[in-house]
């Protein structure tokens, strides 16, 4: 990507070329510096809850959405602006380029050759240009946000790569290696300013998380499952009902979960349910006679509780009022299943 080949900018044009480096630099800083503190103020007065967790005011909720939209605006006039800059703006070449420069442009500087400085110039760029789809993915999008680092610079890389492709079959630009390097680097820098200045400023107890991590670091070594903790996954809970035609009627007609086994065993009375719900399985032992049963609970995740409140309430399934989950700061609801069941649903 040679930016200045858009503007049909020479080397001795710099006045422009100052003003195109003036110009992304200050929308980087834009994105990385003010919106979270303007996002943080707005949703303050109007009741938002950035961290998550029961909003302040009653309608906040609308509030909510016209919120995301106004992020996702943002976010599709950047994609405009990005493949317009790099695309549409320019025309095609027949002279067109395919370079594989990659990390020798810096390499032959520091062995002594003398380098054009344009070549910097659109390095630096690309590498400005790419700062905002590090930060505003994690930002907007909670699926990125959920690997603030990994998947934005997954997914940079990516675009990249369809950039430069697509330059490469219209013929517009230069395809060359080290744009690629200096995206996916602005996608890098892009996510780690979203670490350091828009999580730290919707999570003000990150410190106290932080150093708690540290202290359980330091004392799990020693556990002997510590080298094996990283990869166990919850995935069954085990509860026990009375009656299996009950445990049917309700997790499977009432709520639509799916049955992967029913056993019953030729020796007794008990049956045994297997329930898939997305990656965990609920394992019931219904025992078919008149007993005490314990409380018991489950907990099942999801993404956006009012959607499913309205859901549930529309099927006359009585649904109790949001609650603030201590554990994680979110907002919770329940139901209750057979043999007094606790379900909360959490939203993540």
């Amino acid at each position: 990507m040679e930016l200045n080949s858009f503007y049909n900018l020479y080397e001795n044009n710099w006045i422009t070329n100052l003003i195109l480096i003036l110009s992304v630099t200050a929308i980087a800083v834009l994105l990385s510096c003010i919106l979270p503190f303007i996002d943080k103020k707005i949703c303050k007065h109007f009741g938002l809850n950035l961290h998550g967790g029961l909003n302040e005011k009653k309608n906040a909720s609308k509030y909510s959405i016209i919120r995301k939209t106004i992020l996702y605006i943002v976010f599709t006039i950047y994609l405009f602006i990005l493949f317009y800059l790099v695309l549409f703006a320019r025309s095609e070449n027949e002279t067109y380029l395919i370079r594989n420069s990659g990390i020798r442009l810096f390499i032959m500087t520091w062995q002594g050759f003398d380098m054009p400085a344009m070549e910097f110039f659109e390095f630096y760029l690309n590498l400005m240009l790419f700062i905002p789809m590090g930060y505003l993915l994690p930002y907007i999008f909670r699926f990125f946000r959920a690997h603030a680092l990994r998947r934005p610079l997954i997914a940079s890389f990516l675009i990249s790569v369809l950039i430069e492709n697509l330059q490469l079959m219209t013929k517009r630009g230069t395809y060359d290696t080290s744009d690629i390097i200096a995206n996916t680097s602005g996608a890098l820098i892009g996510s780690y300013l979203f670490l350091q200045i828009a999580y730290i400023l919707t999570n003000p107890h990150w410190r106290k998380d932080h150093k708690n991590y540290k202290v359980w670091k330091k004392l799990a070594r020693k556990g002997i499952l510590y080298p094996f903790v990283r990869g166990f996954r919850m995935s069954r809970v085990n509860i026990i009902a009375k009656n299996e035609e009950d445990v049917w009627d309700f997790y499977t007609k009432l709520l639509g979960l799916q049955p992967k086994r029913f056993i019953v065993p030729t020796d007794s009375n008990d049956s045994y349910f297997l329930f898939t719900t997305g990656r965990t399985q609920i394992a019931i032992h219904c025992l078919n006679k008149d007993v005490t049963i314990p409380s018991q609970s489950i907990t099942i995740t999801f993404e956006n509780l009012d959607i499913l409140k309205n859901h549930l309430q529309k099927n006359n399934i009585p649904v109790s009022d949001y609650t603030l989950d201590i554990y994680s700061n979110q907002k919770t609801m329940t139901i209750i299943g057979p043999d007094n069941v606790t379900i909360n649903f959490l939203e993540i």
